[in-house]
């Protein structure tokens, strides 16, 4: 019957010990060095193995955004050597890094809200919608298939919230390249285009030069005549301006030819009952002089110059609206001076210019090459609403992989520098593209199959190490 190896291992431990000194060390050295085989063995296979598990954790994210490829290095561990005719081995240690510097390509999307880092910049992100400085936990990440959730943020696919710096009214900006007390999560709820009332109207119309002077058919001309309805003008046009809330206002023009290349221009509200006083005045805002030259351009634009408590056309004048319509007063430049002609030819507008535009709801929002994350709204307007910056390290490598695709600052990594798009090293924001993993296929297949036959190698030393150990136990059998 065979002795079990327990035994056998206790045999040849006596047999070793009495056996003369010089075959005796030699047995002991041989013995060491198999085991130091055996052991030598078991760190390629745990190496292998985590190996593996790198290069199945980049095949598996080959298609997730922003996903940066894993590797492993294998480290040589060196045992001291005790003799010159014998080795112990020391196996291998393996090391696991992922290349974070190394850029993915960039894709195009579809949706404007996609976000992508032309450069070796990161987004800020947090974990939560908290600002970063009161609570709130910082990440970085180059994740940046953002949309709109339920309350207004803007977060990832991951689910972490985009951090960006706040836009001022005045469309100032307030950056620190270190503190993270001037971010704060990005929220567009609530975000609509505000009204903007009128302050500047321009009107390019031809008053007919063969138009026959007023001759007091209707009565002596006073200021307000037109407005009232008293006498009727040559010419009048009409046009719409916004008030302070939005609402769309009608404000009249007549022309009066009271002269050989003089008329007589008034502005009245309709209706009159708009304005505070205008049923009494006709709704009359401002009355002046349009003087022309012989080749039919504006020679000058005069106040009405009558003993009439009326505005002047040809200086900014003031439109007090009713108290009914909760509108503000406000300033009214007009421009008489640009367009307008006196030829032989019909009356008629060529065309009228009015800023001032009504309330707008949000309709998109688009990322600028500079960071700034402008909305768009239905009346035409856009307003910026934050800047995002871009983090940077002296060590990207070095950042440690957290949830979310996303990393954290280590000691490695050394601390972070934020700055603006295309500021700093930090690269530019490209909207409506996402950046791909960098996981290249035929190199992780690859990697599977050397890593394959070197597992299998490595349980081969182990196999052959026990035949060894199992010879050396029958030496003394």
């Amino acid at each position: 019957m065979r002795t079990p190896r327990y035994a056998q291992k206790r045999s040849i431990s006596i047999n070793i010990f009495a056996a003369p000194g010089g075959t005796r060390a030699a047995m002991e050295l041989g013995l060491m060095s198999i085991y130091t085989a055996l052991r030598a063995g078991v760190s390629g296979l745990t190496a292998n193995s985590s190996a593996l598990a790198v290069i199945s954790d980049n095949i598996a994210n080959v298609n997730t955004v922003g996903y940066k490829r894993g590797g492993v290095d294998f480290s040589a561990l060196v045992n001291a050597q005790n003799s010159n005719t014998t080795y112990n081995a020391g196996g291998v240690l393996p090391l696991t890094r992922q290349q974070i510097s190394l850029q993915g390509s960039l894709e195009q999307s579809r949706s404007p809200t996609d976000l992508a880092i032309s450069g070796d910049g990161f987004f800020i992100v947090s974990t939560n919608n908290q600002q970063l400085s009161n609570g709130g936990s910082v990440l970085f990440t180059r994740a940046g298939s953002f949309t709109i959730d339920a309350a207004g943020y803007m977060v990832n696919a991951q689910g972490l919230f985009l951090q960006g710096w706040p836009v001022a009214a005045d469309g100032s900006v307030t950056s620190s390249p270190t503190s993270l007390s001037a971010i704060e999560p990005v929220n567009i709820s609530g975000v609509g285009g505000l009204a903007e009332p009128t302050a500047n109207v321009g009107l390019n119309a031809n008053l007919n030069s063969a138009q026959a002077d007023y001759a007091n058919a209707q009565g002596v001309y006073d200021v307000g005549d037109m407005a009232t309805g008293t006498i009727t003008p040559h010419f009048e046009s009409s046009l719409e301006i916004y008030d302070s809330l939005g609402a769309a206002r009608t404000v009249a023009f007549g022309f009066l030819k009271t002269g050989p290349n003089t008329w007589r221009v008034e502005a009245y509200a309709r209706p009159n009952s708009n304005i505070t006083g205008g049923s009494g005045t006709g709704g009359l805002l401002a009355a002046g002089i349009v003087n022309f030259n012989t080749d039919g351009t504006v020679a000058s634009v005069q106040p009405h110059g009558t003993a009439s408590t009326a505005q002047d056309i040809d200086s900014q004048f003031t439109v007090n609206w009713a108290t009914s319509t909760g509108a503000a007063a406000q300033g009214v430049t007009l421009d008489l001076s640009t367009g307008m002609t006196q030829f032989a030819n019909s009356f008629g507008v060529t065309s009228v210019t009015a800023d001032g535009v009504p309330p707008g709801d949000l309709v998109g929002l688009v990322l600028e090459g500079d960071g700034m994350l402008t909305a768009q709204f239905s009346n035409g307007r856009a307003r910026a609403l934050y800047q995002i910056p871009l983090a940077t390290f002296l060590n990207p490598n070095g950042l440690k992989a957290d949830q979310g695709g996303a990393f954290r600052t280590t000691l490695e990594s050394g601390l972070y520098n934020i700055n603006s798009s295309n500021a700093g090293g930090a690269g530019r924001i490209v909207s409506g593209a996402l950046e791909a993993s960098n996981v290249d296929l035929a190199t992780e297949f690859t990697s599977l199959i050397t890593t394959q036959r070197a597992y299998s190698a490595a349980s081969r030393i182990i196999t052959t190490a026990d035949q060894m150990l199992e010879e050396l136990l029958m030496i003394k059998r």
